[in-house]
C-alpha cells in the first residue's frame, strides 16, 4: 500500500478505453500496479450500470464506480463493509448499493419529447438497438446494455452551437442540463462526475483518517469537473492529437497518446509525483 492514502478516478471510453477498439488491454500494467499498492480505482462515465458492472468484473475491481455522468454510484457491498460506510439513502440491488443522485430517466425522456417540437436532436430513446450499435460500433449486447439507462438520456444534436445554448435554457426550466461527451450530449439532473468523486473522497478519508490525495483521467468536457476535482488531473488527447483547455485546469498532466496506451503512461507520470 502507497505510504500517503491515494486514490484515481478515471472516464473510460478515450481514456482508458480506445476509442476505435474499446480495448484496455495496453492499460493492463498501471492497473495491476494500482492493485499491488492497494489503490483504489474508480471508473467514471457516462456509461451505464449494466455495462460497467461487466467491465469492472473483467478487470476484477471491487472498487465503486460512478454511472451516468455522476447520476448513479454503485457500491459494492464488500468494499461498503471494508470502508464501513454509511450510505445514507441508498438502495440495495443484488450485491450493491446504489446511491442515485439524478433524475429519472423516465421522466427525463418525457420532457425532451416535449422539446422535439423546437428542436431537432435523436435521443437514445429514439432509436433502435442497431441504430446504437451503428452509431458507437458496439455490439448487439453491448448496445442494449448502453441503453438500459436510470438517470440520464443520451442524445444527437442535429443544430448549432446558439441553438444548443436555447436548449439548454430550456432544460434548466426543469432542472435538468446538458453535458458533452465523447459521441453524444447527455441530459441529465445538475450533478456531475465531479460531485461523484467528491462523495467517494469524503468516504475514503474517513476509512483512511486521513486527506486522500486523488488522481483523476478524462477528455472531454464531461469530465471537466472530475478533473477539477482531483489534485492530479490528466488529460488524454483527442483523436487529433489536440487536448481539452480550461484555465480552470491546474497542475495538470498531459497524457502523449489517446487511449489505453496514453493511460498507462498518465497514471504512471502521476505515481512518479507521489511514490
Amino acid at each position: 500500500m502507497s505510504t500517503v492514502p491515494i486514490a484515481v478516478f478515471t472516464d473510460l471510453d478515450g481514456t482508458l478505453l480506445n476509442h476505435h477498439d474499446y480495448s484496455y488491454a495496453q492499460a493492463l500494467p498501471a492497473i495491476e500496479k494500482l492493485k499491488a499498492r492497494e489503490i483504489p480505482l474508480v471508473l467514471v462515465s457516462s456509461k451505464t450500470q449494466a455495462e460497467m458492472s461487466e467491465l469492472c468484473a473483467e478487470l476484477a475491481l471491487t472498487s465503486p464506480y460512478v454511472c451516468e455522468n455522476g447520476s448513479l454510484i454503485v457500491m459494492p457491498r464488500v468494499e461498503c463493509q471494508r470502508l464501513s460506510a454509511t450510505l445514507e439513502g441508498a438502495e440495495t440491488k443484488d450485491d450493491d448499493y446504489l446511491i442515485y443522485r439524478g433524475a429519472n430517466r423516465d421522466d427525463i425522456v418525457e420532457i425532451l419529447a416535449a422539446l422535439k417540437q423546437q428542436f431537432s436532436f435523436t435521443g437514445f430513446a429514439d432509436m433502435s438497438v442497431q441504430d446504437v450499435v451503428d452509431c458507437t460500433g458496439l455490439s448487439e449486447q453491448a448496445a442494449v446494455n448502453a441503453m438500459t439507462r436510470s438517470a440520464s438520456e443520451p442524445l444527437l444534436w442535429h443544430q448549432d452551437e446558439a441553438d444548443l445554448n436555447e436548449f439548454a435554457q430550456q432544460l434548466r426550466k426543469h432542472n435538468l442540463r446538458v453535458l458533452k461527451g465523447g459521441r453524444f450530449y447527455h441530459v441529465m439532473a445538475a450533478c456531475d462526475k465531479g460531485d461523484a468523486v467528491r462523495y467517494l473522497l469524503s468516504l475514503y478519508e474517513s476509512y483512511y483518517g486521513a486527506r486522500v490525495v486523488s488522481i483523476a483521467l478524462g477528455d472531454s468536457p464531461n469530465d471537466l469537473q472530475m478533473l477539477k476535482a482531483a489534485d492530479h488531473p490528466v488529460l488524454m488527447p483527442h483523436p487529433d492529437g489536440t487536448y481539452m483547455h480550461d484555465d480552470g485546469l491546474e497542475n495538470v498532466i498531459r497524457a502523449p497518446f489517446e487511449g489505453a496506451r496514453g493511460w498507462r503512461e498518465g497514471v504512471e507520470a502521476a505515481l512518479a509525483r507521489l511514490i
